[in-house]
């Protein structure tokens, strides 16, 4: 069926339940989930399907066998895709000794002192394309090497997964917080209305994707496929994942707010480098005379927030202040155009500010009711973006009518108890 019906019929209740009055849109959340695949990682995250058939040419083969010849029990060969080389050079880079990517093709171990044969020496032969003779006495341990009918030499990289849509994702290790836990499999996207009146959260709907995939780069594709669009004055929360100027930009064309965690990347938040810059981790900047200055309010025509001293310093200091003229003191005009990330109709770090912010635990109950089903039940074996895409979807759609259902239900019994019907 696949997961398009899915969506579609969680569409269809989101806007049922858009006009019944349980979603209201003005405050939602989005988080991601990652779930294993039933595949083992091999330790490449660039695997392919080209990688299950590599064609050696003559040079490949003639240098195969001159490592075995030199003594070698694990003969390699370069990985021939050159942009995977060129990323791995550049991580490796970073720590002073950059390598290529390699592919173990064949392995042999030697042969006991009393046998100067083996079965697998003539296979051997024909695949590096050596006489018999010339080979060292050894014994076939394992192989990813085949002749075609023609006569091509072929070979399989060991490193490809049975599943070669999923990605290597990481997130906390729950049992040791300190520490992240590596996933390969995929990352489920997932957006939920929060409705402070009714105390109530509905999730609005499921995007699927490998689990390398960069969230914050998602996040205007996911939000746009919803049902729920972004309505004006709507705020939406997200974690740091999400921190990128161009979602801010998205939310504020369609009328929206964003308040999403900071993500420091490898800026110097130190109080010297805060001070030289201008403005501290909240885009609150500093006075000339070195003191944090604070908002005097937010200008939605002119998308800026103005700054204000307030005459803070002492009344001995003030006498020598240029600013002391005015009524607030020195001023600081901010915009949102040159700092999206940090300049918005909320201020960021304030008291409002955290409290919205708090509500994004929404967003981590709705990833941890489908944890707790799937613990629950017996697990199922997925592999593939297709597998993946339904069950985020089933899930999602399931646990929208639930809660839907369970809300009326209770609100149904506690009016019926407050206002008994009398016969």
């Amino acid at each position: 069926m696949g997961h398009s019906v899915v969506d579609h019929t969680t569409a269809v209740l989101v806007q049922l339940f858009i006009d019944f009055g349980l979603i209201k849109g003005e405050i939602v959340s989005t988080d991601g989930q990652l779930e294993p695949s039933h595949a083992r990682f091999k330790g490449c995250a660039y695997a392919c399907q080209g990688c299950q058939e590599l064609p050696l040419n003559k040079a490949q083969r003639h240098d195969l066998a001159q490592q075995l010849q030199s003594g070698s029990t694990r003969l390699e060969i370069i990985c021939p895709f050159p942009e995977v080389v060129d990323k791995v050079r550049q991580a490796t880079a970073k720590t002073g000794t950059p390598q290529e990517p390699k592919v173990a093709v064949l392995a042999v171990e030697p042969l006991p002192p009393a046998q100067t044969s083996s079965m697998s020496h003539q296979k051997l032969a024909e695949l590096l394309g050596v006489p018999k003779d010339q080979l060292p006495p050894v014994r076939l341990k394992w192989c990813h090497l085949s002749l075609s009918p023609t006569g091509e030499l072929r070979a399989s990289c060991p490193k490809v997964p049975s599943d070669l849509e999923a990605g290597v994702g990481y997130h906390v290790d729950t049992k040791n917080p300190g520490q992240k836990e590596r996933i390969f499999g995929y990352l489920h996207l997932k957006t939920t209305d929060l409705h402070p009146d009714f105390a109530l959260e509905l999730p609005l709907g499921n995007s699927t994707y490998a689990a390398g995939t960069d969230e914050g780069r998602e996040f205007i594709g996911h939000r746009s496929a919803l049902a729920m669009p972004v309505l004006p004055g709507q705020v939406q929360l997200g974690d740091s994942a999400n921190d990128q100027i161009d979602n801010y930009h998205w939310g504020d064309d369609q009328g929206g707010s964003a308040l999403f965690a900071y993500n420091r990347r490898n800026e110097h938040l130190d109080p010297e480098a805060l001070l030289a810059r201008g403005y501290d981790q909240h885009g609150t900047p500093y006075a000339p005379c070195g003191r944090l200055c604070r908002s005097n309010g937010y200008d939605y025509q002119a998308q800026s927030r103005q700054y204000v001293c307030g005459l803070q310093c002492p009344p001995e200091e003030q006498q020598r202040c240029p600013h002391r003229y005015g009524v607030l003191g020195y001023c600081h005009r901010m915009t949102f155009r040159d700092h999206p990330r940090l300049i918005g109709p909320i201020q960021r770090g304030s008291q409002q500010w955290q409290q919205l912010y708090g509500m994004r635990s929404a967003s981590e109950r709705t990833n941890s009711y489908d944890q707790e089903v799937i613990s629950k039940g017996s697990a199922v074996k997925m592999r593939g973006l297709a597998a993946f895409s339904f069950a985020g979807a089933i899930r999602t759609l399931g646990q929208l009518l639930r809660r839907a259902c369970n809300f009326v239900l209770d609100a149904t019994y506690t009016l019926g108890r407050l206002h008994p019907l009398h016969t």
